[in-house]
């Protein structure tokens, strides 16, 4: 794990200037996080709702699940926004960095630049989730800090070596380089090893969840809420896995001015 936060830290400050550009990135991410918070919030008073339907008035339950449905579209357009501007932010830090570095930037810094604020996005996800999971269920949410701790070791190493692979593969032999099909494949096998033990990882706190609930530690309603939160989760890891790895290839293909990139 810490071979990922070593190098996103490095990715981040050659890539963005220090001042506002940095501030615009990390705000982007904290966004996506509220975002994510939401979601749950949402899924959370959708449960109640549906658990408590034959009690609520029926004007009531109409308001209830309209203002659900509204709050609901308003993060999906916030998340729309949110993407979308980073190519803005990019385009603006990339046009001060070629200030500093006389030179513009390549496309395989626009695709660091992406996997980046992808992995900041995701890190701000899953930081969220794990706090949201505290509030909820203390006791499930160390069982979940464990469990993911463990998983991102596991996908820290599988990137640490796919930096030196990816590396390997730009170096020329007999004045021809890897074939596409081992550098893509080999980035792609690497991506979806890391999702494979994320997916590995929430299994086992499902099968905890159930556990917990057959006992009757946990409510219903909180139930229903912390599998939507766990699968929230799985996808943030799953993508922190795929972003790694195409980070990996990226940054290998920024020292190749020839390396295209996907």
């Amino acid at each position: 794990m810490l071979s990922i936060i070593r190098e996103i830290k490095l990715g981040f400050t050659e890539l963005f200037p220090g001042g506002r550009f940095r501030y615009v990135l990390v705000v982007l991410s904290m966004l996506a996080a509220v975002i994510s918070v939401s979601e749950l919030l949402v899924m959370k008073f959708f449960v109640n709702i549906v658990v408590q339907e034959g009690e609520i008035e029926r004007n009531r339950f109409i308001l209830l699940g309209s203002g659900i449905a509204i709050f609901f579209i308003l993060t999906r357009v916030s998340q729309y926004y949110q993407r979308v501007y980073r190519v803005k932010a990019f385009a603006r830090s990339f046009k001060s960095l070629r200030k500093l570095k006389k030179r513009g930037a390549k496309n395989p810094e626009w695709a660091m630049a992406f996997e980046v604020s992808n992995i900041l996005t995701q890190a701000t996800q899953v930081i969220a989730v794990l706090a949201f999971t505290l509030i909820i269920e203390p006791v499930f949410a160390a069982v979940n800090f464990l469990v993911v701790l463990v998983i991102l070791a596991v996908i820290g190493r599988i990137f640490a070596k796919q930096l030196k692979v990816q590396q390997e593969l730009q170096v020329e032999r007999d004045g021809k380089r890897a074939r596409p099909q081992k550098r893509y494949g080999t980035r792609i096998k690497a991506a979806e090893l890391g999702s494979l033990f994320a997916g590995f990882g929430i299994a086992v706190l499902l099968g905890v969840l159930l556990l917990m609930s057959y006992n009757g530690d946990i409510s219903l309603a909180n139930t229903l809420i912390l599998f939507f939160g766990t699968r929230l989760q799985n996808g943030s890891l799953t993508s922190t896995s795929r972003s790694l790895m195409r980070y990996a290839k990226a940054k290998a293909g920024a020292k190749n001015p020839d390396e295209d990139n996907e």
